[in-house]
């Protein structure tokens, strides 16, 4: 049986919005055109080791854990290495970051949402580029997004919609006043946090940047019938690739407010531009047809909101937001700002705490105005530093001296970070995993490489085996608790090694440890040491370089040639786009001894992918008869972690990925 059609067959999801089954390679749901978790969300899979996670970006942010995946890049959660406060960081795809004309629309758009001010607006607090990435830093937001509460919640009551929408219309009038139009209002770009005394607060996402997103796409419905932004709140002017102004986010509201009060959109149809048609055509249903327990000020209300043409709208937010007020009032509810409170919260000590380590940009203000205060008075002391670090200088020299003998022996205690052991370049240190913590806890040794200031490299790390013990190797970047990788590949007995890995120009310390089994106790062994040795890889032309995990850090394999690579850790996953476009072409990606590969066609203009996994353990796989586009057509090689006979990893053998001509190979 052909793998693409068993793929397409076997592999299938419900939307969550509307029911309908879809392929586990779409994006975006066939009937209403919702966006669809991640294979690896859908089907529960454990998430590889990002290699981002640890980096610290322009000098201050370190990415601490990865968050999601949109239409413009990757979110994650990061700390200001100097305030120590938490925030959130969108990077841009790569082929966003790459293109010029973006990054000036990138600039103006972020520069302009850093203005906004408003309590119900995630606060933008910096934007640049470092290390070859577009990357925008945002207030991090502890709550969940208006669409997940929906879903959760069912239909909810329209008081409650009221006020949090009043806090959407107050967000935006401030945008408007700026001349910013969102263009993308929906349920999953409003967030609801709760807040002491205050109850539920909404905040508005993404200001700015769906402008930036429809001019790379370049029109609404792309050639692939795609559609940029989701069709159920679009305004009938902004369907038909009109101007959209402020009134664009009025309907928008409405149309949240509609799907928010009944559980279901304002326009429902088959396929996305059945909704579309009937957003430009059909009357809308008042929502108290659908559920006649709805107050009438409901109807009135979103009806004005969702009017076919701009001029009958509300002629901006604050109208909106007057209107929702005006009945909260009349219903019986206290008014009193900033809380239009209908309920009040008393929060946990525990979550009074979570909200204290959140950046606000009165943080990231005053970090900016002591860094500026202190610049005068460091040059001040300059003088006196010199002159103090020439003496210690002499006091120390001969003890730095001594210290040049490379040790090669490990250093006990260390197992914590600040106790780290040594490690040099090419020496080969003898340790033991000796002595348990306790009786759940076995024995951590801590290495430190001796690499400051060498830059940018590709690193191996080997570690011998140890009788009877599991041994686990991690490779952590000084100061993250997240290690930039864990490599478990091998068993019992048997060593471990992290080869080629990329590192930057930072300190990075080596964790060696054994897996202990649940109910088991750690094994002590202080007679069999093992070796650990770190090198530098320099690597051919053809072979992997890592981090290549997703499509913004994807390697290149070149039309009718050839990249080498190795699945180096369990859930590796290795991306490679080609270089070049043609016609009826195939690939192929070699076996590895012990593995049961995957190899995936990924089509990015369309949005579209194909699992190939015809094959069992050791062998490779192939794919014939191919259309590939320059930096379009990607492919990825995995391993397929349902297998019951596959090993996670194997690091000591090299697959070759192959791009071929002609359907067979000729």
């Amino acid at each position: 049986m052909d793998p693409k059609a068993t793929a397409k067959t076997l592999e299938q999801r419900p939307c969550t919005d509307c029911g309908r089954p879809n392929s586990m390679e779409a994006r975006f749901c066939g009937a209403c055109g919702h966006e669809l978790a991640s294979e690896s969300q859908a089907l529960g899979h454990e998430v590889m080791a990002d290699p981002l996670v640890g980096r610290v970006i322009a000098d201050r942010y370190r990415i601490l854990q990865f968050l999601g995946r949109g239409g413009m890049g990757v979110v994650y959660r990061v700390e200001h290495v100097h305030i120590g406060k938490v925030m959130a960081m969108k990077l841009l795809h790569g082929e966003l970051a790459r293109d010029r004309d973006t990054i000036k629309r990138f600039r103006r758009e972020a520069e302009a949402a850093s203005k906004l001010s408003h309590p119900n607006t995630v606060q933008v607090f910096d934007f640049g580029s470092s290390q070859g990435l577009m990357y925008l830093v945002m207030e991090y937001v502890d709550g969940r997004d208006f669409g997940q509460l929906i879903r959760e919640a069912g239909p909810l009551d329209f008081a409650r919609v009221a006020r949090l929408t009043a806090q959407v219309c107050a967000s935006v009038a401030e945008a408007h006043r700026l001349g910013i139009v969102h263009r993308d209002i929906k349920p999953e770009n409003v967030m609801i946090v709760e807040r002491p005394e205050q109850g539920e607060t909404a905040k508005v996402l993404d200001f700015g940047l769906a402008k930036l997103r429809d001019t790379q796409a370049g029109n609404t419905v792309t050639r692939a019938g795609a559609i940029v932004g989701t069709p159920y709140y679009m305004s009938p002017e902004q369907i038909r690739g009109e101007d959209v102004d402020a009134r664009g986010d009025i309907y928008a509201i409405g149309a949240m407010m509609y799907k928010a009060i009944t559980g279901a959109p304002p326009f429902v149809a088959s396929t996305p531009m059945g909704v579309l048609t009937k957003h430009l055509t059909e009357a809308l249903t008042p929502p108290s047809h659908k559920l006649p327990e709805l107050p009438p000020e409901a109807d009135v209300i979103i009806a004005r909101a969702m009017e076919k043409e701009a001029r009958d709208r509300y002629p901006d937010a604050d109208a909106l937001r007057a209107a929702l007020v005006e009945y909260l009032g009349a219903a019986g509810y206290d008014m009193t700002d900033p809380s239009l409170a209908l309920q009040s919260l008393d929060l946990s000590s525990s979550s009074r705490r979570r909200v204290a380590q959140l950046a606000t940009r009165g943080d990231v203000e005053g970090f900016e105005t002591r860094i500026q205060r202190r610049g005068a008075a460091a040059y001040a002391l300059g003088a006196l530093l010199l002159t103090a670090l020439i003496a210690l200088g002499v006091v120390y020299g001969r003890r730095y001296l001594a210290s040049l003998t490379p040790p090669t022996e490990e250093t006990e205690p260390n197992g914590q970070p600040t106790e780290a052991s040594r490690l040099d370049r090419d020496v080969v240190v003898a340790a033991h995993l000796g002595r348990r913590v306790s009786e759940t806890e076995g024995d951590v040794d801590f290495y430190r490489l001796a690499r400051r200031g060498a830059g940018r490299q590709h690193l191996d790390i080997v570690v011998s085996g140890v009788p009877n013990v599991d041994m686990v190797v991690a490779l952590v970047r000084v100061g993250s608790a997240v290690p930039a990788i864990e490599v478990d590949a091998g068993g019992v007995g048997e060593g471990e090694s992290i080869l080629a890995f990329a590192v930057q120009d930072d300190d990075y310390l080596v964790r060696v440890r054994q897996r202990v089994r649940p109910g088991a106790r750690p094994v002590e062994n202080v007679s069999d040491a093992y070796s650990i040795v770190w090198r530098v890889r320099t690597l051919d032309l053809d072979e992997e370089r890592e981090p290549n995990d997703a499509l913004e850090t994807a390697g290149s394999v070149p039309l009718m040639g050839v990249v080498r690579g190795r699945i180096g850790w369990r859930n590796d996953v290795d991306l490679y786009c080609v270089d070049g476009s043609a016609d009826r072409v195939g690939a192929r990606v070699s076996g590895v001894p012990g593995l049961d590969l995957v190899l995936r066609v990924v089509q990015r203009a369309e949005e579209s992918s194909t699992k190939v996994d015809a094959e069992g353990v050791g062998e490779g796989e192939s794919v014939k008869d191919l259309r590939v586009l320059a930096g379009q057509t990607c492919f990825e090689v995995s391993v397929d972690m349902n297998s019951a006979e596959t090993a996670g990893a194997n690091p000591l053998e090299l697959y070759v990925l192959e791009v071929f001509a002609g359907v067979d190979g000729g």
